[in-house]
């Protein structure tokens, strides 16, 4: 087991249930968008939380859906050098689903990919950046550059598209 900076003690379960504490403790506040925070479970084990954005609130603008949601999940594969994550915006209105995906997959891409999948197909898929070996400055990182990210989106023959030098 390899343990990094500030990192000890540090597995997926005592991740996932410090995410869902930092999250669940806005619910209920006048000034957050956080409606609803919930673990993702697969076999009775936690693998994700997911919380119910207030889009409008989140973005403070009213060209989105009423609903969306944050799709988060970590894994620290001991067969990898660095973990695994999925930081994941979902709009089921437009149908719409983009985000972070820093696993084995598109390894052309390098350690980290931004991805939009868009009515069952991926649309967009590039290069990010490797931003930190912590995952809860990852989360901090990524979650402060979604709403810039969500501004960027542009829609060509109803197609959404991020230009490149607005993804992180």
């Amino acid at each position: 087991m390899i343990f990094l900076a500030n990192r000890s003690n540090l597995d997926r379960r005592t991740l996932l249930t410090r995410l869902h504490n930092r999250l669940q403790t806005q619910v209920d506040s006048a000034d957050t968008p956080i409606r609803n925070v919930w673990y993702h479970t697969s076999a009775e084990n936690k693998v994700g939380v997911r919380a119910a954005i207030d889009p409008h609130r989140f973005l403070q603008s009213a060209a989105l859906g009423d609903d969306a949601e944050l799709y988060i999940s970590f894994d620290f594969p001991p067969d990898h050098p660095y973990d695994f994550y999925k930081i994941q915006w979902v709009e089921p209105e437009r149908d719409l689903m983009l985000g972070w995906h820093q696993d084995e997959t598109h390894m052309d891409l390098g350690e980290c990919h931004f991805q939009i999948d868009h009515r069952g197909e991926t649309v967009q898929r590039e290069a990010a950046a490797f931003l930190d070996t912590h995952p809860l400055n990852v989360f901090d990182q990524r979650l402060d550059h979604l709403v810039a990210l969500l501004a960027a989106i542009s829609w060509d023959e109803d197609r959404p598209h991020v230009p490149s030098d607005a993804i992180l």
